[in-house]
C-alpha cells in the first residue's frame, strides 16, 4: 500500500487519504489525537456509538466502516470513513477571508439547508442519538454537494469533560455553558448548527473567543436579514424561552425565515471541484462564484501550478535483455555445438523433481504445527470497569470478573456487568480481532 497522504490537522486529529494498489483515493483515516485515546472510556463510547448507528445510511453522510487502532508510539485510534473529494467548509471560509471575498447567501442558505435536513434524518432514523461534534472542519463541500462527517465521536467527546471553552479551543466543538457536565444532544447539534450558519454569514472562520456565549457582538455586526438573525438566536439558544429542540424544528424554522426575508438557496454558487487530492492539473479545488467580490476589493490571483519534477536519471544504464548463443564455448573460445536432451529425459527430470519436493514438504507438515489463526473462528474480548472486581456473565453464562480477557467466537455477543445494577451491551469480536470495552460504574455518596 502507498503511504497515507495527510489531508489536513485539526483539534482532533491527523486526517489521512487512504489510496489503494492503484493509487485511487477511497477512505480517510482519523487518527485521533494521543490525548483522547489515552482516557478509557473514550474507546469504548466509540465503538458503542458505531454499533447502534450501523444501519444508517444516508447520502448526506460520509459513512463511518471501522475504527482501528493505528500503529505509533502512543497508542492511538483511528476512524476509518469514506473519501468524498472536495473541500472543508473551514478551508473554504479561511480562503474567503484571506482574499477579502463574501459567501453568497443563497450559498449560504444552501449549505445551511442540506445540513439542517441531514442532521433531521439522524435524529428521526436513530432514536436519541444525534452528532455532537458539527463543525466547519466536519462538512465537506463536493460537486454541489455537502457532505457531514464524524458523526459517532458525540459521545466519546463527553467522556472528556472538558469545559466548555477548552471544547471550542482545542476541538471547534461548540457546547453551551451548562450547569453539570457537557451532554452532546440534539439540542447541542442546533447549537453547533447556528455557529456553522453564523460563520457562513460572517464569511470566516470564527475566532477562539467567539464560542457559544461569546458570538453577541458579531451577531449584531454582521450583515444578515432580520429574519435570520431572529432565527440564529433561536438556534444558538441565546433566548433560552424560545429555541429548537431538534433539528427538523430548526429547519422548518429556516425555511420560514428565508421566505419571510426573500432568500432562496442557491446551489448554483457553490462551484466546488474535486480537491487537490484527485485532480492531476494542479488546479485550484474551488472556484471564486461561490464567493462574491466586494466593490474596490482587490482579488489575489490563484498561485501557479508547481513546476512538474522531472524524473531522475539513473547512475547506471538500465539493464537491457541481449539474445545469447544457445551454444557453449570451450576456454579457448572455440565454440561446440551442445548436445540437445532427448524429451523423454528431460520429462523424467520434471516429474522426478516435482515428487522430492512433494515428498519434503509432506515431511517437514508432520513436524511443524499449523498457526493457530489458520482455522481459528475466535476473537479476543477484554472487559475492564471502574472499579475492579465486577462480575461479568457474557450470553448469559458467569465468565468472572473484572479485570477479564476472554476468548469467544466470532459474531454478536451481549455482555453483563452486575455491581449494585446491572449493565448491559451488545458487542461484535470479529475474527481475530481484539475488542476491549470499558464501563465505569458511578461511585456511592457517603
Amino acid at each position: 500500500m502507498p503511504q497515507d497522504e495527510l489531508l489536513f490537522r485539526d483539534g482532533l486529529g491527523d486526517r489521512l487519504l487512504v489510496r489503494d494498489t492503484h493509487g485511487r483515493p477511497v477512505q480517510e483515516s482519523l487518527v485521533l489525537r494521543s490525548e483522547l485515546s489515552a482516557i478509557p472510556a473514550f474507546e469504548f463510547a466509540l465503538n458503542e456509538r458505531l454499533w447502534l448507528v450501523e444501519r444508517f445510511d444516508h447520502p448526506a453522510f460520509l459513512t463511518v466502516r471501522n475504527i482501528a487502532s493505528a500503529p505509533g508510539r502512543l497508542p492511538r485510534i483511528s476512524l476509518i470513513s469514506d473519501y468524498t473529494a472536495g473541500m472543508r467548509l473551514s478551508d473554504v471560509l479561511a480562503r474567503a477571508e484571506s482574499s477579502g471575498q463574501r459567501v453568497s447567501a443563497g450559498a449560504a442558505a444552501f449549505v445551511i439547508t442540506e445540513i439542517l435536513a441531514g442532521i433531521a434524518e439522524l435524529h428521526r432514523q436513530s432514536g436519541d442519538l444525534s452528532h455532537g461534534a458539527l463543525a466547519p472542519e466536519r462538512i465537506v463541500l463536493a460537486d454541489g454537494k455537502v457532505r457531514i462527517a464524524d458523526y459517532v465521536l458525540g459521545p466519546a467527546i463527553e467522556q472528556l469533560r472538558f469545559s466548555t471553552e477548552r471544547y471550542w479551543k482545542e476541538l471547534r466543538v461548540a457546547v453551551p455553558s451548562s450547569a453539570g457536565a457537557a451532554r452532546l444532544d440534539r439540542r447541542v447539534d442546533v447549537v453547533q448548527i447556528g455557529m456553522v450558519a453564523l460563520a457562513l454569514f460572517a464569511s470566516r472562520p470564527l475566532r477562539d473567543s467567539e464560542h457559544v456565549g461569546g458570538v453577541g457582538e458579531l451577531l449584531t455586526s454582521a450583515s444578515i436579514a432580520p429574519p435570520i438573525r431572529s432565527w440564529l438566536l433561536k438556534a444558538l439558544h441565546m433566548d433560552q424561552r424560545r429555541v429548537f429542540v431538534n433539528a427538523a424544528e430548526a429547519l422548518q424554522g429556516f425555511n420560514d425565515a428565508m421566505r419571510e426575508a426573500g432568500l432562496r438557496p442557491a446551489p448554483r454558487d457553490l462551484h466546488l471541484e474535486p480537491g487537490p487530492a484527485a485532480r492531476s492539473d494542479g488546479a485550484l479545488p474551488f472556484k471564486t462564484p461561490f464567493l462574491n467580490t466586494p466593490t474596490g476589493v482587490p482579488v489575489p490571483p490563484p498561485k501557479p501550478a508547481p513546476p512538474a519534477l522531472q524524473p531522475l536519471k539513473p547512475k547506471r544504464d538500465a539493464w537491457q535483455a541481449h539474445d545469447v548463443d544457445q551454444r557453449t564455448f570451450r576456454p579457448g573460445g572455440t565454440p561446440i555445438a551442445a548436445k540437445p536432451v532427448r524429451p523423454g529425459f528431460r520429462k523424467f527430470l520434471l516429474i522426478a523433481g516435482s515428487l522430492i519436493l512433494m515428498t519434503g514438504a509432506f515431511s517437514a507438515a508432520q513436524f511443524i504445527p499449523a498457526p493457530d489463526w489458520l482455522f481459528s473462528k475466535t476473537g479476543t474480548l477484554v472487559i475492564e470497569s471502574n472499579p475492579q472486581g465486577v462480575q461479568v456473565l457474557v450470553n448469559g453464562k458467569a465468565q468472572g470478573v473484572t479485570p477479564l480477557t476472554l476468548k469467544v467466537e466470532s459474531g454478536r455477543h451481549e455482555v453483563e456487568l452486575r455491581h449494585g445494577r446491572a449493565k448491559i451491551f451488545n458487542v461484535y469480536v470479529s475474527r481475530g480481532d481484539r475488542v476491549a470495552q470499558y464501563v465505569e460504574f458511578p461511585t456511592k455518596r457517603k
